[in-house]
């Protein structure tokens, strides 16, 4: 009996994998939906379906009869394109369980393509002469035409709205809308709609009304509906226009309401689209809604390839479903967002390929469910959105991004729509590898994410003010954790400059930790939030590698009432609330705006610069055991192969930034980062293998823009006043010598250096008692001068000085004056309470504005107020800044690249003796 039990078992066992086998179910080009769904064709009703449709019946019948086998069911699609007539769709009723998944899969090692687009194969070349005249030159004869409504399309959709948009793909890429000019950018010469308007003091106009350069519109005025596309007035804010009117004799473009939400401003980035006279260059295609005639100029011969339009919204819908798989799919060609699963429990996307979409590439809500080893590319939209869990309760939702490839995405929407989204409570992204897109890598919303261990480069290359990693905005939106990350090769449109980790407007309570940045302009940024935490990053050429500001107690004091209801709205008072976040408890009783509780902690900064940090907020920050180095080799640090570092635009082997085992950096407590586990890995859960990325060449920053250091300040004589003066803004030349522009100082230069016209002068004099300067201040005489009292958004002057030669922690005390002749003693540089109210003492201020050109003020600043006694007094670090807010200018006596009290980098003056 002993001898026989393990044959006994051994039968058991196999009987019993046997009965948990999943039944497998079959789809085929070539089925047939009267068939039974078995693998091959043999005889009678045998071989395999048609559709998933008739698949997923197939089982809701087992299910109804009991005949479900306990390992679930699995339907293998056979090789080939599937054409779909409808998105295929899943409810509860079509789930599996834990134990007995139902599971949609491509038959291994194949290529199966469920395609929400129809072929398109009556090209014919174009012979009408009137079309041909319409064409360039260079294009007639190339450009090929196809009559859709012959192929049984007859929803032309919408030129620019998501959902409605048709698109035409060949040799499977997206091609291209006729648009003008065919790279690039033109640029608004003015705006001229008559409702003039300003937005942080940048002027503009409400009207979408702006003249042009040059002569190629006058080809659009007879074309049936063209539109435009623009950043009209930020650069991270698009959006596209119809066109309403074109005036070729004025060059003047007129748009059709509703306009632009911000308006439009002079020097504004646009492009005209959707018209058939710029067919003029391969790929480009445009379609004739009326007609339904699509017209074609391919980059190859046309039977070279398939061509395909898109025709459904989605490809696969699935609601309220539990544990099933999909699995190994080409998805594309859809009108909108083509995989959408929402409310799920434990659904899980698989080794996909889901590209040339109309909106994203997947939708995902519910809990348990995740995207895994997918490849996502040339989206109209955003990739991968997960959203889930309950905010009130913060019960996590658990959903999962890991190991997809998401890149060449937002190539119709161009700003925030981010290659990976998380939403609500619990989300991860995890691994994945994001690259090459116009704005954001990833944005994140609600509480407890995780996200870990990605590779991010060659984002925002079209965006600046943009965060490759970005949120904001929310008191409630806590506990997000940021670690292990590597972000690269990052540095805004034109190389001016964008952030790494962006925290946006007093969003806080969040942990960026053990993350490389390399080559990342202003790497992690904390924009006036609180409790949130630097820790054991590495920064290599980042400039600068960390931002703090206090922005909550300046220019945006006044979202303060919109982020208290973001608090308030939800029970941070209650359990678990309360427990998880205690800090949140007394917010609203501690300077709730003030950047409090931050730290800055044994972080590497190689090269570039080490921070920004406002005065105001740098002595709220906590700083440990940092180590700041100029070069990769230095010895403070200890990289293992430092050398490799050589070329700014080669992507660094995870060996770069490996440490040794005694490197000095470790004795603080840093935390050698696992490069090794970063970015996507080798799995039979990958879609493709080896994952290839293009990195992109960073542009490198305008001259203008180039860090201003100096290795010696400009110094200037300031002579002793001769006779009194009499301050009162009348500028005149007996006291002020003579009005000289030799005898003064000019203020012409940017923040970067650049020069700024048109320039004030300034005139600086002493005596025992006071230090007196008059600014004379041209502007535009476009715009009014703006005559409030709030610095950034109105006129003003600014003086601001420290005695540094007599001590490094001198504070630096700032006085800033406006037109309406109000003065004020600012504490922003970080100067003690009681010195910044010491220094208003006594002042006397007068301005007067000239002929609504130019504003003229003047000062006379006692010694005893700014603590000094001009006798003793050597050397002063100085700075003269206008605020002119007819042209958005920042114009400095001496450029700082940073504030414009920063006078450590700024400039000197001497008292003549």
């Amino acid at each position: 009996m002993l001898t026989k039990l393990p044959l006994v078992l051994t039968l058991m066992l196999l009987a019993s994998f046997a009965l948990a086998a999943p039944l497998k179910l079959y789809v085929a080009p070539k089925g047939n939906d009267a068939w039974n769904g078995k693998a091959a064709k043999r005889q009678g009703a045998d071989g395999p379906f048609a559709t998933l449709n008739r698949a997923r019946d197939e089982i809701r019948a087992l299910r109804k009869a009991g005949k479900l086998p306990p390992g679930g069911v699995t339907v293998v699609l056979q090789p080939g394109v599937y054409e779909m007539t409808a998105p295929f769709e899943l409810f509860a009723e079509d789930s599996g369980t834990p134990d007995a998944p139902v599971t949609y899969m491509a038959m291994p090692k194949t290529e199966v393509r469920l395609v929400g687009g129809k072929q398109v194969t009556n090209w014919v070349p174009v012979t009408d002469q009137a079309v041909l005249d319409k064409l360039e030159p260079a294009a007639r004869g190339k450009v090929m035409q196809a009559d859709l409504k012959a192929l049984g399309v007859t929803d032309f959709g919408h030129p620019a709205n998501d959902g409605q948009r048709l698109e035409l793909f060949f040799q499977d890429r997206p091609m291209k809308v006729s648009r003008w000019p065919n790279e690039g950018w033109a640029k608004i010469v003015d705006v001229v709609g008559g409702a003039p308007h300003k937005i942080h003091g940048i002027p503009g106009d409400k009207i979408g009304l702006f003249t042009y350069e040059g002569d190629r519109p006058a080809r659009w005025v007879a074309e049936k509906d063209p539109w435009v596309h623009g950043y009209w007035f930020w650069d991270w804010a698009d959006e596209r226009q119809q066109i309403d009117k074109i005036d070729i004799t004025k060059k003047t473009i007129a748009l059709k309401p509703p306009y632009h939400g911000y308006g439009y401003r002079k020097g504004a980035w646009w492009a005209a689209f959707n018209m058939l006279s710029e067919v003029d260059a391969p790929e480009e295609y445009y379609l004739d809604r009326e007609t339904g005639l699509l017209y074609f100029y391919p980059p190859a011969a046309i039977n070279s390839g398939k061509s395909l339009v898109s025709v459904l919204p989605a490809i696969i819908n699935t609601k309220d479903a539990t544990n099933v798989v999909l699995r190994g799919f080409t998805i594309e060609a859809s009108r909108s967002t083509p995989v959408n699963i929402s409310g799920c429990d434990n659904v899980k996307l698989v080794a996909c390929t889901i590209r040339n979409t109309g909106a994203s590439a997947v939708s995902m809500s519910g809990k348990n469910s995740s995207v895994i080893g997918c490849d996502v590319y040339e989206t109209c939209n955003g990739g991968i959105h997960l959203s889930g869990g309950d905010r009130n309760s913060l019960t996590p939702a658990n959903l999962l991004a890991e190991n997809n490839h998401v890149y060449d995405y937002a190539r119709w929407k161009r700003v925030y729509q981010p290659g990976i989204t998380l939403y609500g409570v619990g989300c991860i992204a995890r691994r994945n590898l994001i690259d090459n897109a116009p704005h954001m890598a990833m944005g994140f919303g609600g509480n407890d994410h995780l996200i870990e261990l990605n590779e991010i480069h060659s984002v925002c290359y079209e965006s600046n003010d943009a965060g490759a990693i970005y949120t904001g905005r929310n008191w409630s939106m806590v506990g997000t954790v940021m670690r292990n990350n590597y972000l690269h090769h990052i540095n805004g449109r034109e190389g001016k400059g964008c952030v790494g980790m962006y925290l946006d407007d007093q969003f806080g309570g969040t942990q960026m930790s053990g993350n490389l940045y390399f080559n990342v302009t202003r790497a992690a940024m904390i924009g006036g939030g609180r409790n949130c935490s630097m820790d054991n990053n590495i920064f290599v050429g980042c400039n600068p590698s960390t931002h703090v500001d206090a922005r909550g107690l300046g220019w945006a004091s006044g979202g303060e009432p919109g982020m208290v209801k973001s608090l308030t709205d939800l029970p941070y008072k209650q359990s678990p609330w309360k427990e998880k976040y205690p800090w949140l408890l007394t917010l609203l009783d501690d300077e709730p705006m003030a950047p409090k509780y931050n730290t800055i902690a044994r972080n590497i900064s190689v090269g570039g610069r080490w921070g920004d940090f406002e005065g105001k907020a740098k002595p709220l920050v906590t700083f440990t055991d940092n180590t700041i180095v100029d070069k990769v080799d230095d010895p403070a640090v200890g990289f293992v192969t430092p050398q490799k570092l050589a070329d700014p635009n080669g992507t660094p082997l995870a060996t770069d930034f490996a440490l040794k085992p005694d490197a000095p950096i470790l004795k603080v407590g840093f935390k050698p980062i696992p490069m090794a586990q970063i970015g996507v890995y080798q799995s039979p859960d990958r879609a493709s293998w080896p994952v290839k990325s293009h990195v992109r060449t960073m542009e490198a920053p305008p001259a203008a823009a180039q860090a201003v250091s100096r290795a010696k300040l400009v110094v200037a004589q300031i002579p002793k006043a001769t006779k009194p003066i009499t301050v009162d803004g009348k500028l005149n030349a007996a006291e002020w010598l003579g009005l000289d522009p030799a005898k003064g100082l000019i203020l012409e230069q940017g923040f970067s250096g650049e020069k700024i016209t048109p320039a004030s002068q300034a005139w600086m004099l002493y005596d025992s008692e006071a230090l007196y300067v008059a600014i004379d201040n041209a502007v535009n005489p476009k715009f009014p001068i703006r005559p409030g009292n709030q610095w950034g958004q109105d006129d003003a002057v600014e003086i601001a000085l420290a005695n540094l030669a007599a001590s490094k922690n001198s504070p630096i005390l700032v006085l800033r004056g406006f037109p309406s002749g109000v003065f004020v003693s600012s504490d922003e540089a970080g100067a003690p309470t009681a010195a910044v109210k010491q220094a208003e003492v006594g002042v006397q201020y007068k301005a007067q504005v000239v002929d609504g050109k130019r504003w003229v003020c003047e000062w006379r600043v006692p010694w005893k107020s700014l603590g000094l006694d001009p006798a003793k007094v050597g050397k002063l670090n100085i700075n003269l800044s206008v605020r002119k807010t007819a042209d958005d200018q920042w114009v400095e006596w001496q450029a700082t690249n940073g504030c414009t009290w920063q006078v450590d980098n700024a400039g000197q003056i001497e008292l003549a003796k």
